[in-house]
């Protein structure tokens, strides 16, 4: 007897939990086999991340550079041309021209879906003005989740079946005052998971996609910047505007120290700000170039003149190991032969 009350009592109880806790209950589980799901894709393609077996694109790649005016005025024009739809996931949003084509865009019926930050560090409601023209619009805009990563630092805009990852915000400044780097990627493979990355920030959901050429932060970009560093044998030509990562500056001196001929461009008012890191590096036999015109805010690295790295990170613990970024790896001669031009004219000015 006293048998059947504790199982009436037990079954009691799992129903009423079940009644009042269920929703959040499973809503919770299910988060946690996702996020342990997550962490063994990430784990595994670290694992089989390897810088020589990188593949190249299988359609046309094209690297863009700025300030430049016109390049606004293409954007434009290849929004303005959009059939199916425009994905945008972005740091900052304050440029008007691209803001009223994608107004433009949604009201001819192409899909819209826009995701922004909602906190951009010391500028907490700098995206708030576009934020509420697109919801006036009728446009799906969603902020960020702040509980998958810290920051979403990405930039990354899809218009149709082409895709452009870069070290841009979308900005007026980007095209007149900045050194920016955008690659425009038409693979149709690659652009698919991007696709994918985007669909899953969108709907908040802690997920990943795996492609070789393709790093995330959090979780994968340490490994994989630290394993693109340490492969180069010859040289290293690097674009940063600020370091803010003891272990990477380490790194840095190490391959220097071990002959890899290391240039780094820098913003110059980091440069004139932090002399004693500055020294440490010249020291290290490391050339240091003062970024005076235009502002720098291009991160990238170029290995051996045959791997490149462009991103949206900062050389910082946060972008690394805390914030949403979007990294693209190139084996690509025609841009890796263009950056080396952007690079050395910098270096060299």
């Amino acid at each position: 007897m006293k048998k059947i009350l504790h199982l009436t009592i037990a079954l009691i109880f799992i129903v009423g939990f079940g009644l009042y806790f269920g929703p959040e209950y499973w809503q919770f589980r299910d988060a946690q086999k996702l996020e342990s799901s997550n962490a063994e894709v990430t784990s595994q393609s670290i694992k089989d991340f390897s810088i020589n077996s990188v593949p190249d694109f299988r359609w046309k790649l094209e690297l863009y550079s700025t300030p430049n005016k016109e390049f606004l005025t293409q954007i434009v024009s290849e929004i303005d041309a959009a059939q199916n739809n425009i994905y945008v996931e972005v740091y900052i949003f304050t440029e008007k021209d691209m803001r009223d084509a994608i107004i433009r865009a949604h009201n001819r019926w192409v899909e819209v879906k826009i995701l922004l930050e909602n906190n951009p560090y010391q500028a907490p409601y700098l995206n708030d003005k576009h934020y509420n023209s697109f919801v006036d619009a009728g446009i799906d805009v969603r902020w960020s989740d702040p509980l998958n990563y810290s920051l979403n630092h990405a930039k990354l805009l899809m218009i149709d079946e082409f895709a452009y990852i870069s070290t841009w915000n979308f900005s007026y400044s980007l095209f007149t005052k900045n050194r920016d780097l955008l690659v425009k990627i038409g693979d149709v493979w690659f652009v698919q998971k991007l696709r994918e990355l985007f669909l899953l920030d969108y709907e908040r959901i802690a997920g990943w996609v795996i492609d070789s050429r393709l790093v995330l932060s959090p979780s994968q970009s340490r490994f994989k910047l630290v394993s693109l560093i340490e492969s180069a044998a010859t040289n290293l030509d690097i674009y940063f505007p600020y370091l803010a990562d003891d272990a990477l500056e380490e790194l840095i001196i190490k391959k220097s120290k071990e002959w890899v001929q290391v240039r780094l461009v820098v913003e110059k008012l980091y440069f004139n700000e932090n002399p004693e890191v500055i020294l440490k590096l010249t020291n290290a036999w490391i050339m240091v170039q003062a970024m005076k015109w235009p502002k720098l805010h291009a991160k990238s690295i170029l290995s051996d003149w045959k791997l490149l790295y462009i991103w949206s990170i900062n050389f910082s613990r946060y972008s690394l190991d805390e914030n949403r970024e979007i990294w693209i790896l190139l084996q690509n001669k025609e841009i890796i032969e263009k950056f080396t031009h952007i690079f050395s004219s910098d270096f060299d000015s």
